[in-house]
């Protein structure tokens, strides 16, 4: 331990200037490839994190654009189908033939057409029996066996589970005098 003593004092008790000069300048390198290791760690994680970024940009604009594909097909295929019973009409007014006839043939194209808004998912609403306001509305009332349905004016469908139209009804309401 004397050797050690005597190395760092120089007589007077004084550090040697170049050891500590060394020390710094040893600890600055440190310092300064830690530093530099920091940096070129932080510079791969902000390219990772853009990249990152344009790829969830990229992926929102294709998962919008194949959304507006898919409804803009879906679409295509419906039409596609509603032109072969739009042509149905067409030859049914250019024919020549009896009203009979006419008639049978506008019941085929309506046939036609429900088996299309069937197979699109596209169900009638039942409207005979009790008056659900979630899927039937009232547009006048009658006498009757309150809350039942009396008329339809117009008809309700689903597509799929949802409402699409509700149906028009007219509905039964108990009259003051039944008061049983």
């Amino acid at each position: 331990m004397e050797k050690a003593q005597g190395s760092e004092a120089n007589g007077s008790g004084a550090v040697d200037p170049e050891q500590q000069l060394s020390s710094l300048q040893e600890e600055l390198r440190s310092e300064k490839d830690e530093k530099e290791r920091q940096a070129k760690l932080a510079a791969e994680y902000l390219d990772t994190a853009k990249r990152v970024q344009a790829e969830f940009d990229n992926y929102k604009k294709r998962a919008q654009r194949e959304k507006e594909d898919i409804v803009k097909y879906a679409n295509q295929r419906l039409l596609s189908d509603l032109l072969l019973i739009f042509d149905d009409f067409e030859r049914a007014l250019a024919s020549q033939c009896s009203e009979e006839q006419l008639r049978e043939g506008i019941h085929k194209i309506r046939d036609n057409l429900a088996a299309l808004m069937a197979e699109n998912g596209l169900k009638e609403i039942p409207s005979n029996g009790r008056f659900d306001p979630t899927i039937h509305e009232a547009l006048a009332v009658g006498e009757g066996e309150d809350g039942t349905i009396l008329e339809v004016f117009q008809k309700g469908y689903y597509l799929g589970d949802k409402v699409l139209r509700c149906s028009k009804v007219m509905v039964a309401k108990r009259t003051g005098d039944n008061n049983g």
